[in-house]
């Protein structure tokens, strides 16, 4: 971390600045030659709005190197105003609780920013429920309209249609996994990564690839088995009263207000 604490010194000082902070892959232990520091800065409402739109993002190229042909970035800063930041805590989007679980925070000399950024990380226990109820029926559902889309002639079987649909098996059943070890879910680009640092069984990992491309009906119906099995050794019970599980997302306010908020979009 000493070369974010120096890459930092120029913001330290100015005017309005609250707080700064590191996220993403360079605070994980499977970082590479890719990640970049991705720094964000907190800064108070009237400062953020005197700021010209090409000092709120800073991108620093690596001399030299490139990906493909392209640039690859070193460093990045990141303004957000306060109240922007504040706001981030009623998110119900993964990707502005997760990463805040892992950032190492810099800059917070009045202590402003470690309470937000421990109440972003934190995953309450009633959300956990609720969504891995949520997921675990959209990823029984996905997989069921999958083989209903695959049974149905040639011509009106697009491939495109089965693929989203076990892509968003997949997705849920993800979802489903960081829920269930207490965790939001971690950014696409790195879910597998993390999922292994929480502990989720090879097994699994390796029948839940089979969604990656069109699975036989024996490797799905081997995958939902490993999935109530992963369930009950963490405990859950939920899973085993669907009746329930449907009732409550179909016909409850609370069930259909659920599924607006967290059923993938």
């Amino acid at each position: 971390m000493e070369r974010a604490r120096e890459l930092i010194k120029p913001y330290v000082e100015k005017e309005g600045v609250i707080g700064i902070y590191l996220l993403g892959s360079m605070t994980r232990p499977y970082r590479d030659e890719l990640s970049d520091y991705d720094i964000e800065v907190i800064v108070e409402d009237a400062v953020y709005e005197r700021t010209p739109d090409e000092e709120r993002q800073v991108f620093v190229f690596k001399e030299g190197a490139k990906e493909d042909g392209r640039k690859i970035i070193d460093y990045e800063f990141y303004l957000i105003p306060w109240s922007d930041f504040e706001a981030l805590t009623e998110s119900t989007h993964d990707l502005f609780h997760q990463p805040y679980k892992h950032a190492v925070i810099l800059h917070d000399p009045e202590d402003r920013i470690a309470p937000i950024i421990a109440k972003l990380s934190a995953l309450p226990e009633d959300v956990r429920r609720e969504r891995m109820t949520v997921h675990f029926l959209e990823f029984l559902y996905r997989l069921g309209r999958a083989r209903k889309t695959a049974n149905r002639a040639n011509e009106m079987n697009p491939g495109i249609n089965l693929r989203l649909l076990y892509g968003d098996a997949l997705s849920a059943l993800v979802k489903l996994l960081f829920l269930a070890k207490g965790s939001w879910a971690a950014t696409k680009h790195w879910s597998e990564q993390e999922l292994r640092l929480l502990g989720i069984p090879e097994d699994l990992l390796a029948r839940a690839a089979c969604l990656k491309g069109i699975p036989k009906p024996e490797e799905a119906k081997a995958l939902v088995e490993a999935v109530r099995a992963f369930l009950d050794a963490c405990g859950e019970t939920f899973h085993h009263d669907m009746d329930g599980i449907q009732r409550w997302l179909f016909f409850t306010k609370d069930g259909k207000r659920a599924f607006e908020r967290w059923g993938l979009r």
